[in-house]
């Protein structure tokens, strides 16, 4: 009835560490499937064979979509932001009810199945900050938005939950245009937007991009350790697996949000999981 979705491309090991303990903590955390979908441009067959141990894998083929396109230009060399647009392949999954999309930056803190009882298609939305922690109603203005993405996006898109429709895959595949044409700054979320002229924020909750940690826990005055179901770390280069092994995490302050998360997930996969996951990949 409902699944939860990664998407892959590329062929870092990093990624491949990172998408393994988030599949591990999320079937700790649902009783729901999980999906790994993978280009078949550039996924080494070795991250699928690994991929197989832990859940049902299925390909896509993203070559003249995302990839391959050499007229966008995107904000990072070493990355092209535009392949994060791959996520619109899971709106071919069409057995499923809905879908909630999550990248593997996540530590995922609680059980996360009430996330498939909220109004769809959903994100994280920066358009009234007061709102944040609502399932609301927003209205896009997708002039507005095109005109703005060049240089800035009003929501996060590390966790999406959708309804999978493939007349909606057709229009994200159409849509894909005219993020080129405008060289949005972070094309996956301008071409959500877009698409669906009505979404609804997702509360915070279930998308705890780590940077406002602090800032909306005495904003809203909320126990954030016990609020979460999942914290983002997006704006971060190094993520909690590199926390913890570079042992920054030791020199971290103790009464940190983001200490707290870090060290919760060591406690119950890092240290219980990392020398198999080690064996499996090469780091």
């Amino acid at each position: 009835m409902y699944a939860f979705c990664l998407i892959h491309f590329g062929n870092k090991p990093k990624y491949l560490e990172l998408e393994i303990y988030t599949i591990i903590m999320l079937k700790k955390n649902t009783k729901y499937d999980v999906v790994y979908l993978y280009s078949l441009n550039d996924t080494p067959t070795d991250f699928i064979n690994v991929i197989k141990k832990y859940c049902d894998v299925i390909p896509y083929d993203d070559n003249g979509v995302t990839y391959n396109i050499k007229n966008f230009k995107s904000i990072y060399q070493h990355f092209n932001t535009l392949r994060t647009c791959n996520f619109l392949y899971a709106y071919q999954l069409v057995k499923y009810k809905k879908i909630a999309i999550i990248e593997s930056d996540t530590i995922i803190v609680q059980n996360i199945d009430d996330i498939f009882k909220l109004k769809t298609p959903a994100t994280l939305t920066f358009y009234d900050i007061n709102k944040i922690l609502e399932n609301y109603k927003i209205n896009i203005d997708v002039n507005k938005d095109l005109s703005e993405c060049s240089k800035e996006s009003h929501i996060n898109g590390g966790v999406m939950v959708i309804k999978p429709s493939l007349s909606k895959y057709k229009l994200y595949l159409k849509n894909i245009e005219k993020v080129i044409k405008n060289n949005c700054i972070y094309p996956n979320e301008t071409l959500f937007v877009i698409s669906n002229k009505t979404i609804y924020n997702l509360p915070y909750k279930y998308n705890g991009v780590q940077f406002l940690l602090l800032k909306y826990s005495k904003m809203f005055n909320i126990d954030m350790k016990k609020y979460l179901s999942i914290i983002h770390l997006n704006h971060k280069e190094y993520k909690h697996v590199d926390i913890i092994r570079d042992k920054y995490l030791d020199r971290m302050k103790k009464d940190n949000l983001l200490y707290y998360f870090v060290k919760k997930f060591k406690d119950e996969y890092y240290d219980i999981y990392n020398k198999k996951i080690s064996n499996l990949i090469t780091l």
